[in-house]
């Protein structure tokens, strides 16, 4: 499994951590933000659909000094001036370094933890039959939260589940069993 992200690009780098990213822009409605930072397209289209943002389909944040040098262009029906090139990767850059901005957000998040369960974590079937636990979804619940490194509620949702399987062993046990089997 790939470390936690920093930023953008270390996300770029796992096609199913990106795939979770996605979603997590959906959901935080700055996908147009991403998208726009992935796409090839010409400068026509580009300005058409993200750069302008008075019509745009689906207008970025991005610096007013970038906008306008666009419009001026965008104005003149100069969709071939080299100057687009230019304009485009600032653009890019400037959307980049707000969609860093909340990387650790994404890390927190529902998606984030979603993808660390299906990637980066034993199986959790697996683990409740080696513990004697017949809730495997509630186990799987801790070991997403220990996988992202929330120790604080992996312990909370741990003591939940010892109450209802009546569990003897305290959650440095049970890690420890676990990172022995290969599971956590």
């Amino acid at each position: 499994m790939a470390k936690e992200p920093k930023v953008v690009g270390d996300i770029l780098k796992d096609k199913k951590m990106t795939a979770a990213y996605m979603d997590y822009c959906k959901r935080r409605y700055c996908l147009n933000e991403f998208m726009f930072t992935q796409n090839k397209g010409n400068p026509e289209s580009l300005w058409t659909r993200y750069m302008d943002q008075k019509k745009g389909k689906e207008p970025v944040n991005i610096t007013s000094k970038t906008y306008k040098a666009a419009q001026v262009l965008a104005d003149k029906g100069d969709f071939k001036n080299a100057e687009w090139k230019k304009l485009i990767a600032t653009g890019k850059d400037e959307v980049v370094k707000m969609l860093n901005k909340d990387v650790m957000g994404f890390t927190g998040s529902d998606e984030y933890k979603k993808y660390v369960a299906e990637n980066g974590m034993g199986d959790p079937k697996k683990a409740a039959k080696l513990l004697g636990i017949t809730d495997a979804k509630k186990l799987k619940d801790v070991m997403v939260n220990i996988a992202v490194g929330d120790k604080k509620t992996a312990e909370k949702l741990w003591k939940d589940l010892m109450k209802k399987e009546k569990i003897i062993e305290d959650f440095k046990t049970i890690m420890a069993n676990l990172k022995k089997a290969g599971l956590a």
